[in-house]
């Protein structure tokens, strides 16, 4: 399942459409997986802010449900 990735470097807001992230604190980045199977990577994450929607709670819910093999009720 997808959702969108937005973050905003110095004065500028950015989407991307991803089925994961990741932190890599080594070398500072974000490395963002996208839908047709590539990568990309956010360099210098620490000067970046990120917003994740109800997409990507959605999502989250949706890959711990399949692990787990049962539903997991959302509590608003």
């Amino acid at each position: 399942m997808s959702y969108v990735f937005k973050f905003k470097r110095k004065f500028f807001w950015h989407k991307v459409t991803v089925i994961g992230h990741g932190y890599n604190e080594q070398q500072d980045k974000m490395v963002l997986y996208l839908p047709g199977g590539s990568i990309r990577e956010l360099r210098k994450w620490r000067d970046c802010e990120v917003f994740l929607g109800t997409d990507w709670v959605l999502a989250q819910k949706k890959m711990m449900e399949e692990k787990a093999g049962t539903t997991i009720p959302l509590s608003v």
